[in-house]
């Protein structure tokens, strides 16, 4: 049960909430129900983003002095702002995640789930395929424009996680 006051406690239930449903969801015997799971996964991408944020900040804080191991005030100071960096940095990261599971939110919910024979798919998969661009899902290549052209993405090289 979360606390809503103990960061360390509803820390720990959030990383086993995720562990379970990681697992709940290796496979779906309802379908339609992805959806909802979509929509509570984008919840905590939001909630995420969030606490990244207020960690990086807590980092940085006037009300506590960092020290490194061997008591040195220069490299604790050296290093929480390094910790808060990279967590600004994860906060920005998960920016984008919540915007990719936003938008497949909303195709998501654009599906009416039945029955199919499953032979019936692979021709349709097959002929979808090539109109989502594989190296990036926010870029859709355009069946309406001239053959070769696809929309061009900005890629910036950096730090990951």
């Amino acid at each position: 049960m979360p606390t809503f006051q103990d960061p360390v406690v509803d820390g720990e239930e959030a990383c086993q909430a995720l562990r379970a449903l990681a697992h709940a969801t290796r496979s779906f015997d309802q379908p339609e129900e992805t959806y909802a799971v979509v929509g509570e996964v984008l919840g905590g991408l939001r909630s995420l983003g969030q606490v990244l944020s207020q960690l990086a900040s807590a980092h940085t804080s006037e009300s506590a002095i960092p020290h490194a191991e061997d008591g040195n005030l220069g490299a604790g100071i050296e290093e929480a702002y390094a910790a808060a960096t990279a967590l600004r940095r994860a906060s920005a990261l998960v920016a984008q995640a919540e915007l990719a599971v936003d938008r497949a939110s909303q195709h998501s919910g654009r599906i009416v789930w039945g029955p199919a024979s499953p032979g019936a798919l692979l021709p349709l998969a097959e002929a979808i395929a090539p109109r989502i661009n594989a190296d990036d899902s926010f870029v859709r290549t355009s069946p309406f424009s001239s053959s070769g052209f696809r929309w061009k993405s900005r890629r910036h090289s950096g730090m990951s996680l």
